[in-house]
């Protein structure tokens, strides 16, 4: 298949991926947002830094060196899913014993718990990174849609039957957990790929003197998008913070949606024409003027409507999430930039 009917194919699945699983995802907020309260969604966004700061030091950026180099040998693989799964026990057992001061900080003792459970994932995802990374690699986004889309409609399902059930904030963990299992269990049942026993310390440091700068870059992102929810949990309540997320979860879908699947695709794209920067800067320039050209106006419109779609979609004790959500619409327009 040539390198163009690769890149269609991919966006066509990769984009079938992320609307699927928005689509079911905001099905599922929209239930779980009638039922729970937004402090139960504040608590969740409280934690947010520390489980974004604990994926990007668990992967620490290898994968994409994975996915960006055009000579890998089977130890590649195998070296980097032994490190993940390393890291993932060591910043799960740190985040484990890290809880309580988080706690603390916000003044939410309930925290403890689910912080504990929810880090489960790190664990989770490390046993299906280097497979993923394999499929996006040889870009097979066919399969990684089969896969994710079961999953968070079991993840779905199982979160709306807590919230039910009056689990409240833990159906948003166990959901979350559910996910990342299923995930993980057929990834390996549809990957082909099991990791050989070696590790090569010579690979390990060629694809770390990558990884760590993509992670040094993960830190700072993850810093800048969460410092906001850090200050608000500190010094307002979980409500406030779950307006917030609220806000910021709906001017995502537009905003992720198209930016995650063009990153997914294009990454392996552009990797493969790495060497020629003249074809590269000219790829570039059409996607980003693309996607600005699709999102801005459709940022626009919806912050127009936003009181009304807010009202009518989760009830009016979510209208205080209406401001945020205008202001969000407005620096979302620049994240293909970013």
């Amino acid at each position: 298949m040539s390198l163009r009917k690769q890149a269609t194919s991919g966006l066509v699945w990769t984009f079938a991926e992320q609307f699927g699983n928005q689509i079911i995802g905001f099905g599922v907020s929209l239930i779980l947002a009638r039922i729970l309260l937004p402090a139960e969604f504040g608590l969740i966004g409280m934690i947010s830094i520390l489980v974004g700061f604990g994926r990007v030091l668990v992967d620490s950026g290898m994968t994409q060196s994975l996915i960006r180099n055009n000579d890998l040998e089977a130890d590649d693989f195998s070296t980097v899913f032994y490190f993940n799964l390393a890291a993932s026990f060591i910043i799960y057992f740190i985040v484990f014993f890290t809880a309580p001061f988080v706690a603390d900080f916000y003044n939410q003792p309930i925290l403890i718990k689910v912080i504990r459970l929810y880090c489960l994932t790190f664990i989770f995802s490390a046993f299906s990174a280097v497979q993923l990374a394999k499929l996006t690699k040889s870009m097979n986004f066919k399969t990684q849609t089969l896969i994710s889309l079961p999953a968070s409609i079991i993840g779905g399902v199982v979160g709306v039957v807590m919230a039910y059930n009056d689990f409240g904030v833990f159906s948003l963990v166990w959901s979350q957990i559910i996910i990342s299992v299923v995930s993980t269990v057929q990834i390996w049942v549809y990957s082909g790929w099991t990791p050989g026993f070696n590790f090569n310390l010579i690979k390990f440091k060629d694809h770390f003197n990558f990884g760590y700068k993509m992670a040094l870059s993960g830190i700072l992102e993850v810093l800048f998008k969460n410092a906001y929810i850090l200050i608000i949990g500190k010094y307002y309540s979980a409500s406030q913070v779950g307006y917030y997320t609220r806000a910021e979860t709906m001017k995502q879908l537009p905003v992720n949606n198209i930016s995650n699947a063009l990153k997914k695709v294009t990454f392996p794209l552009f990797a493969e024409i790495q060497g020629d920067n003249i074809r590269l800067k000219r790829v570039y320039k059409q996607l980003m003027q693309m996607v600005i050209f699709v999102l801005a106006p459709i940022l626009i419109f919806v912050a127009v409507l936003a009181e009304p779609t807010f009202r009518l979609l989760f009830t009016a004790k979510w209208l205080p999430a209406v401001p945020y959500f205008q202001i969000l619409c407005i620096t979302g327009i620049l994240k293909p930039i970013h």
